[in-house]
């Protein structure tokens, strides 16, 4: 009875270094993405193409492995921002990771002015800050001027 409370002694001794955390614990707010720095938005045929850098770092300053998306928001005069789109990160585990972004909004009044910011978020849910917004009024490109028809005997 004796050599089988020891063997179980033994055996616990030996599974307590492999539990627990190998870690400190961090607060929410430092394992949050940092906010996206870099957004550009340009006039298309089809839209405002909005594009962003990819933040690689945690807001502590660690490397961030566990990007999981982004939020595009949008107001228009001045309102409240909205989601207008979400935008996974699919290369999660790969040796070459995407470094921009960019996502068109095509719901668009010709004439306002528009103003959008970017949301990163891990897959474990936390959030970054929204990065700065910037603003672009929606005209869209005129077509090109036709072309004169060399067999038009009209000038």
């Amino acid at each position: 009875m004796l050599r089988r409370g020891v063997l179980v002694l033994l055996a616990l001794a030996l599974a307590l270094p492999a539990c627990g955390r190998k870690t400190m614990p961090k607060p929410p707010q430092l394992v949050a993405p940092k906010p996206v720095q870099e957004i550009s938005l340009a006039t298309q045929k089809n839209g405002i193409l909005i594009r962003w850098s990819r933040p690689t770092e945690y807001a502590d300053g660690s490397s961030m492995e566990d990007l999981g998306g982004f939020i595009v928001e949008r107001n228009r005069y001045n309102s409240k921002f909205e989601e207008i789109a979400r935008v996974p990160v699919t290369d999660q585990g790969r040796f070459q990771k995407a470094k921009r972004f960019d996502y068109v909004d095509s719901q668009l009044l010709e004439g306002a002015t528009y103003h959008y910011r970017v949301v990163a978020y891990t897959t474990d849910g936390y959030y970054s800050a929204p990065s700065d917004a910037g603003e672009i009024t929606w005209s869209p490109p005129s077509a090109p001027a036709p072309s004169p028809d060399p067999d038009d005997p009209t000038p």
